[in-house]
């Protein structure tokens, strides 16, 4: 059951993190990466404490070791988020697919080494299929290779790592803090390291916030329902389900699901943009939604002894807020 679960909160996540991309490109006519950074945050932050306040949804860090969430708060969202900012500004979109793509192998490794997780040989080979999706995507896509400066691919190579080890201290801190207490520290980093930012551009008279509470003009309006998108979905519920899943399944099986975001994106551009669907694209949807299943596939996975998911971690969670 619990498993099943962490499997659903792994499809939720990658769906609303697949349709995230057409949110943030239209935004970003607008505000700055920082801008937009320290907005959807602040909006995620500011629900999570209103919800917080009404009692919907419980917080409690008295007793624990701040140590460890303070590592992930870290890694994600703040490095991650700069890492991929900077990085895809400077490298093609090919390039960001497949080093971004990596991501379920390196958290694989890591699970291996630092979590003693382990995977059975049909699950190591659906993880592979699923990264061979993605990659197959990168290389068939329009980007230009001539677009990636070495800086490009440091930055997202860094964030690659990032989410990697994320991944892991999550994983880590589930056995002391629920999905809630997890999200709502990371909700409130992230607007704390990213709004100060944003506040001093437009101190300076080099940003663009204010303009988000101008009336009449409907580009703002899109601007704010991105905005929402990003703060309420992309933030609040994404990376909810992203630490729910993390504490029912193996970091390396939560972490596959990042490649059905790639399926979800390209559907996406077909259905809403209009965009060609091409032979390679509709060979890689199948090879990423193919591989994920096997990935997370049961019936060859054996639970150890020490390996079963403790109630204590999910004791405060009202499942019923998203």
């Amino acid at each position: 059951m619990g498993n099943m679960r962490g499997i659903v909160a792994g499809l939720g996540y990658s769906v609303i993190f697949g349709f995230s991309f057409l949110m943030t490109k239209e935004t970003l006519e607008i505000l700055s990466p920082m801008e937009l950074l320290a907005a959807r945050f602040l909006i995620a932050a500011l629900l999570m404490s209103v919800l917080l306040k009404l009692g919907v949804i419980h917080v409690d860090f008295r007793a624990k070791s701040l140590k460890l969430l303070g590592i992930m708060c870290l890694l994600q969202p703040v490095a991650y988020f700069i890492f991929e900012t900077y990085g895809v500004a400077n490298a093609a979109t090919n390039v960001a697919g497949i080093i971004l793509g990596a991501l379920p192998a390196g958290v694989a490794i890591m699970g291996a080494l630092v979590l003693q997780e382990r995977l059975s040989t049909i699950q190591s080979i659906g993880l592979a299929t699923s990264i061979a999706g993605v990659i197959l995507v990168a290389l068939f896509g329009r980007g230009n290779t001539a677009e990636t400066r070495a800086i490009g691919v440091l930055f997202l190579t860094g964030a690659m790592l990032s989410a990697v080890l994320f991944n892991i201290v999550s994983k880590k801190a589930s056995e002391i803090f629920s999905p809630t207490e997890r999200t709502f520290a990371m909700m409130w980093s992230g607007a704390i390291c990213f709004g100060l930012p944003a506040l001093w551009q437009n101190s300076t008279g080099k940003g663009h916030l204010f303009i988000l509470f101008s009336a009449g003009n409907s580009r703002i309006a899109e601007a704010w329902g991105g905005i929402l998108y990003l703060g309420i979905l992309s933030s609040v519920a994404a990376f909810f389900l992203i630490n729910y899943s993390l504490t029912y399944l193996k970091a390396s099986q939560s972490a596959v699901f990042t490649n059905l975001v790639t399926v979800i994106t390209v559907l996406a551009g077909v259905l809403i943009r209009n965009e060609a669907f091409r032979w390679s694209q509709g060979v890689s949807v199948c090879l990423i939604i193919l591989g994920i299943a096997v990935a997370n596939s049961s019936f060859t996975r054996r639970r150890t002894r020490g390996e079963a998911i403790s109630p204590r971690s999910v004791r405060h969670e009202k499942i019923h807020i998203l």
